[in-house]
């Protein structure tokens, strides 16, 4: 059995109007299988419309199923203080059954912030797979240290998942020092640049931030593609997936 994973920061709701149309039909075009967003929002003037940012886009892209988890809340908008509720969080969309939800807020390393990851149980024809939506601290050493974190977690659950996400982890031998020997990375299968420097971002180089990353005891991995489309401030990644 084969899967197709895509996983996006949508990037809030920064240029939405511009950019949603965009957004949902590039997600319809590729049909994945489990879908992972990070910064997916909630901004309370939408609240009669729209539970969150994930069901808007859902409301077109008709997934069965849902999964959405608050990180952070949001005390500006475009850098001027709001008297309103906002705030941002993960998303997953599949049509596969949900059979376990949890969201799990991350030790803070080098941000006084919340980041962290959801995890849930899938139920496919073959059985039940794990899988974790992440998005890690944008430090070096704060990246690393979640992702070691999430990893131990894991061990000790005994779960051998696919985790995909914003990892925020620039430094790629970061991920190969942490992951490569019990998983298969998606960078290192075909590298990819998947953030661009843009006029509100301090990067002034291309670099890669998104990963997909799969247990090796429970799954192979293959046709990786970053794609080069303007539905946000970071590029869409994508694999597929094959359960042993």
């Amino acid at each position: 059995m084969e899967l197709k994973i895509l996983t996006l920061n949508i990037w809030r709701y920064f240029d939405w109007e511009k950019r949603k149309e965009k957004a949902i039909n590039f997600l319809k075009k590729q049909k994945a299988d489990i879908v992972f967003l990070q910064e997916a929002a909630y901004d309370e003037r939408l609240k009669d419309k729209w539970q969150n940012q994930l069901a808007e886009i859902n409301e077109s892209l008709h997934y069965k199923n849902t999964f959405y988890g608050k990180l952070r809340d949001m005390l500006k908008w475009h850098d001027k203080p709001i008297d309103w509720k906002m705030h941002y969080g993960l998303g997953i969309l599949t049509n596969c059954p949900i059979i376990k939800k949890e969201l799990v807020i991350l030790p803070h390393i080098e941000l006084d912030k919340n980041f962290g990851f959801l995890h849930a149980k899938v139920k496919m024809l073959r059985g039940v797979i794990d899988v974790i939506n992440v998005h890690l601290e944008n430090r070096s050493a704060g990246s690393k240290a979640q992702l070691c974190y999430i990893l131990n977690w894991c061990k000790s659950r005994n779960i051998k998942p696919i985790i995909a996400g914003d990892f925020n982890m620039l430094i790629t031998d970061n991920m190969k020092e942490l992951a490569a020997k019990d998983y298969h990375i998606s960078y290192f299968i075909k590298p990819y640049l998947s953030f661009m420097p843009a006029a509100h971002t301090t990067t002034k180089v291309p670099i890669t931030l998104d990963y997909i990353i799969a247990h090796k005891d429970v799954f192979e991995m293959k046709d990786v593609k970053c794609i080069k489309t303007k539905i946000s401030d970071h590029y869409p990644v994508t694999a597929a997936i094959k359960l042993k």
